[in-house]
């Protein structure tokens, strides 16, 4: 089985701001070429939100070429290609954004969605989203990393194709419902679910009845009061709010005299420049200034309490 795997991070909500490709090239089933790529957006604008997911700051991508150097890099990958992407609707609408932005004209290739693909499949799976249809197969990655990410998409209809035993993207899109879509000289046709899912997969999915937080036991945070900023990957932010309640803590929707502890996904909040930095983090950083003592935590640290 041929085909690329890619994802795309962006800097804000413009869909032609991408700072970050990760590119998996799979031949005969096996990743042979792996491509990352970090962007200068033309709009060196940067969201506190977007900042959080990934980790890419101004700062790391003020010296990289803009898309159109990178696309010179990468386009012989796509050219009459099958390109695969999770929740493909983004990633093909930053290409062809960032394409726009650029006067690029896109080569012709095929695309299919892997999100869409394991809705389908995985029946009784407890979202589609990338990391939890990878844990469910088994498969540990470094979430919202580009180039990680488009391995773990790689590997989702690897794992698709395998279990159905069919290497031919045209007959795995009829089995499960799921469109191929295309871009080419006539335009733009989406990946979308139309028509029956003749084919499960055989794979049962556990619930997590219990997990490992829900069984732990001790005051870890007693006395604390803790409030979040920016996406954990380690679970939702309503879990991670009950788990402080479990261990003694309190938890607050905002940050204020209140608050002793700010759990963020960032590592090196030092580094960060104020326009880098969510509300809260801004805040706390404040309030600290002022004789506060607000401690910041991020994701490893928390998990480690």
């Amino acid at each position: 089985m041929n085909f690329i795997a890619i994802d795309f991070e962006t800097a804000n909500e413009k869909r032609n701001s991408a700072c970050s490709i990760g590119i998996a090239v799979v031949k005969n089933g096996h990743v042979v070429e792996k491509i990352h790529h970090l962007i200068r957006p033309k709009e060196m604008r940067f969201m506190p939100i977007n900042i959080g997911i990934h980790g890419i700051r101004p700062g790391m991508v003020e010296n990289e070429p803009e898309f159109d150097k990178v696309w010179e890099r990468i386009k012989q990958y796509f050219n009459n290609s099958l390109v695969i992407a999770h929740n493909a609707s983004f990633d093909i609408s930053v290409l062809r954004k960032s394409a726009e932005l650029y006067d690029i004209e896109l080569p012709e290739f095929k695309y299919i969605c892997t999100m869409k693909l394991a809705r389908n499949f995985y029946k009784g799976i407890e979202n589609a989203k990338l990391n939890a249809v990878n844990d469910f197969l088994g498969y540990k990655f470094k979430h919202h990393d580009a180039l990680y990410d488009a391995l773990a998409c790689s590997n989702i209809l690897l794992n698709i194709s395998e279990e159905l035993r069919c290497s031919d993207i045209n007959e795995i899109s009829k089995l499960i419902g799921v469109t191929i879509g295309t871009i080419d000289s006539s335009g733009y046709k989406p990946s979308s679910t139309k028509g029956r899912c003749l084919k499960t997969s055989n794979r049962i999915y556990y619930p997590k009845i219990e997990t490992i937080f829900e069984k732990t036991e001790n005051d870890g945070f007693k006395n604390e009061v803790v409030v979040f900023t920016g996406r954990l990957n380690s679970m939702t932010r309503d879990e991670a709010m009950r788990l402080v309640r479990r261990l003694g803590g309190t938890t607050g929707s905002s940050v204020t005299k209140k608050t002793t502890i700010l759990v963020t996904n960032m590592k090196d909040i030092k580094d960060l420049r104020r326009e880098e930095m969510s509300n809260k983090l801004k805040k706390a950083t404040d309030l600290n200034a002022k004789g506060q003592n607000i401690k910041f935590l991020n994701e490893e640290e928390f998990l480690n309490i």
